[in-house]
Formats: C-alpha cells, structure tokens, sequence
C-alpha cells in the first residue's frame, strides 16, 4: 500500500499543479482525459478536491494551517536556494489570488502588517507603492525572523524530506527526471506523458515572474563589477532586495525612500561612491550591527508580528 504524499511548496511556486502531475500520471487517475491543469487564470485550481487521489496532498510549510505540513504524509518539499527568496516572495505576491495587479499587491502586503506600527510610521493615508516597498524591505533585512519563509527553510533541510528543485519545473527533461526519481522512490509506477509534461513547463516557464526572475542578479553582479545596465523595469520587490543586499555590503549607507529609482547600475555606483560621510549612520532596517543587536531596529516596536506573513 502507497503512504500519503504531500507536496509541499510556498505560496505561488505550482505546488497544485505539481501535485495534479502526481495524479495525473497515476493509474486511477480522474484526469486521464485531461492534458492540461491550468484555469483561466493560469492556476490549476480548478479541481474539487475529490476528483484528486487521496494518496497525494499538498500543503504550504506553516504548521496550524488547515493545507500545514501532514506529519503523516511523506513529503516533496518544492524547494529553492537561499538566493533565490526574492523569487519565490515575487512568486507568492503575484500569483496568489487576489493580487494580481500591482494595486491588488500593495493592498496585501500593507494590510498583513500590524497597523499600528503602519500608521504610526506612514500616516493615515499609506496605500502605496513606496509603503509597501520599504515594509518588504525591512522584512528582507531580518528574513530568519520571517515565520514563513523560516519555515520553508526548515522544511528544505529535512533529511527524511524529498527535495525538488523549483527551478526544473522550467524545463520538460528536468522536470520529467524528478518525476521518474519519484515514482521509483515513493513506488508509484507513474506513467508520465511527455506532451502532458511539455504543457505544464510552457505555461511556467512563460509566466512573468519566471521570464524576470534573474533580473536582481543581473543588477548587483553589474553593481559589483562597475558595469552599466539598465535597472529601470525593476519592481517594487526587486528594489528592496537590491537595495537591502547593498546595505548589508556598504555599512552605514541607506537607499532614499521611495520607488523613484535608478535608471542604470552607474548610477548605483555613483550613488553609493559619493555617499557623504555625515549621512551615514546605523541603518534602523537592520537588526544586526557588527555583531550586536540593533537597538534602533524597527522590528523592536512589536516583537508580536514579526512573521509579517507572506
């Protein structure tokens, strides 16, 4: 007899449509007629959740949910490399549903803080994209303390755990490998179609987040190497990681506030290499400073919701 297997995954990284794949290529699978997961809006939410195998669940990485971690299941955890966060956050806050506009997006992130501490840093009237830019920062600058994404760190590192690579569900032979690997581990007998397996890795790789996901990459090795590019098309989440990893890099130096932004990586450097000595001071954003902890650390003012949910 097969154990339950739950596929675990963070918010907007395909896990439904991962766990539909599991499914389909079974052998009593409901969606043999079925060669293509996705809903009009690009997701594979559109199953009930008794046309799926009972063997196969998904789930997000935060026990006390009713979708957490099942400690009876065996797990395939849809993980990443540490470098990768700001991609999988983009995954998380463009396609969720909900947010799919950039107004849509701002609106989440502000309401899942503690709105006291909004209004008392932003005002009354705090529906926008630099607020939301400079929230996300600050969660960037002490990210172990993020309940979720901690979690999925966690999660990843667990020996008895499968880990899958996020990155091959971008390409059909990747993709195809992990799946023969987990059909032989878990004793599945999948039948895996290539062509069921060639339109799932199209509509992924397609996506906008996909298509952009180096994007920040490219920006701080051109930083690095004092090379010019553009950076103009970054968003707001590119911003903030940028510009949270040069802070750590350049002690006391903190970015303006705000979404008005570079248009070129010499522009960075300019900026960071005529940076006034009188400006510079402890960046209230980190919750580290040589060592110790920042008294003037902004997560200080409510300890209480520091898991700034994702």
């Amino acid at each position: 007899m097969i154990n339950s297997i739950q596929v675990i995954y963070a918010p907007g990284t395909w896990g439904s449509a991962f766990r539909w794949l599991l499914d389909r290529f079974s052998q009593d699978s409901k969606f043999k007629s079925i060669n293509s997961p996705w809903d009009e809006f690009g997701r594979a939410h559109g199953f009930e959740e008794t046309d799926y195998n009972k063997f196969v669940k998904r789930g997000h990485q935060v026990d006390g949910r009713t979708v957490g971690p099942d400690s009876d299941s065996d797990k395939i955890v849809i993980g990443y490399d540490p470098e990768d966060l700001l991609f999988v956050v983009r995954c998380g806050y463009y396609r969720t549903p909900g947010m799919e506009t950039e107004a849509t997006r701002i609106k989440n992130i502000i309401a899942r803080q503690d709105s006291n501490f909004v209004t008392e840093s932003f005002g009354q009237v705090h529906n926008h994209a630099s607020v939301a830019k400079e929230l996300i920062k600050i969660q960037f600058h002490d990210m172990q303390s993020h309940e979720w994404w901690g979690a999925m760190d966690k999660i990843m590192k667990e020996d008895k755990n499968y880990f899958m690579p996020l990155q091959s569900m971008f390409d059909v032979d990747n993709l195809k490998n992990e799946l023969l690997t987990i059909s032989k581990r878990y004793h599945l007998d999948l039948k895996i179609e290539d062509n069921v397996v060639a339109n799932v890795v199209e509509k992924i790789a397609n996506n906008h987040v996909v298509k952009t996901r180096n994007r920040f990459k490219d920006v701080l090795n051109a930083v690095k190497n004092r090379k010019s590019i553009t950076c103009a098309d970054l968003d707001f989440f590119e911003q903030a990681y940028v510009e949270t990893t040069l802070e750590k890099q350049n002690d006391s130096i903190v970015f303006p506030y705000g979404t008005n932004w570079f248009t070129n990586t010499q522009q960075i450097n300019v900026f960071l290499d005529t940076y006034p000595k009188y400006l510079k001071h402890m960046n209230p954003r980190l919750p580290w400073y040589n060592g110790m902890p920042n008294p003037y650390h902004v997560g200080q003012i409510d300890k209480k919701k520091k898991s700034n949910i994702i």
